[in-house]
């Protein structure tokens, strides 16, 4: 199905729906645009880029998922 299909069916079945789907579909809406919406901060972006960077130098630096699991898991 195409997507020019799927707005159209979208479209009849809004004009259509209850006030609950209504709601729903709006969350699903502004949940969206706010990830769209949502920057990273040039200082946050710094950090994510050294860490990356060190992981590229180094990959087995870090811990496997499970060590770290395991160790919130331990102070918890």
């Amino acid at each position: 199905m195409s997507t020019a299909q799927i707005r159209e069916l979208l479209h009849d079945y809004i004009n259509k729906a209850d006030e609950r789907f209504i709601n729903l579909m709006y969350g699903m809406v502004e949940a969206d645009m706010q990830e769209d919406a949502y920057e990273v901060s040039a200082a946050y972006k710094k950090i994510l880029d050294e860490r990356i960077a060190a992981h590229e130098t180094d990959p087995s630096a870090g811990s496997s998922w499970e060590d770290a699991r395991e160790r919130i898991r331990k102070q918890l």
